[in-house]
């Protein structure tokens, strides 16, 4: 493949909180190849940038491009790994180096910074990600109120029954 565009963002809840990347992989006619909504557990959202960039690289490295573009919103990141200038903060020099050797097995690579509008794929994912862990939650929750429902009119010999059976259940898996 010619060239393929990433279009990577990273966000965290609360920050330092639950955390969620989003990266949309297109070719050079604007179809997506691929698409990566995903929760990356508790982290900050610089950190979640920086996985989500790696994580792109990852993917389009799938794709062969001789020319991989990738854009962020977010402009430290854009200009640490871009090199023109270092990371003041620590936690973040291996992710820049992890991030900088992937980019390097691209024959040519740019990482531009884009406007967080015309990002908004990539946000679009990383929202994705959050909408499905909390409509995740509430099924569980509706499930557990309607056994605790059916539970509550067992007698205490159909309560040892649904407990044994419950067992068994998780001895399966």
């Amino acid at each position: 493949m010619e060239k393929v565009f990433v279009y990577v963002d990273g966000r965290a809840r609360n920050g330092p909180g639950e955390a969620g990347i989003g990266i949309a992989i297109t070719d050079k006619d604007g179809n997506v190849l691929e698409e990566v909504s995903r929760l990356i557990g508790r982290t900050t959202s610089e950190v979640a940038e920086y996985r989500a960039l790696i994580e792109g690289c990852r993917r389009a490295h799938a794709y062969s491009p001789q020319s991989a573009i990738f854009f962020v919103a977010n402009q430290n990141l854009a200009n640490e790994v871009n090199g023109l200038f270092g990371t003041r903060q620590p936690h973040l020099r291996h992710l820049v180096e992890v991030a900088k050797a992937l980019l390097n097995e691209f024959p040519q690579w740019r990482v531009n910074l884009i406007d967080s509008d015309a990002n908004r794929l990539a946000l679009r994912l990383v929202e994705q990600a959050f909408h499905s862990r909390i409509q995740a939650q509430m099924t569980r929750e509706r499930l557990e109120l309607r056994l605790l429902a059916r539970a509550s009119r067992l007698t205490d010999e159909e309560m040892e029954e649904l407990i044994a059976y419950a067992e068994r259940l998780q001895g399966k898996g």
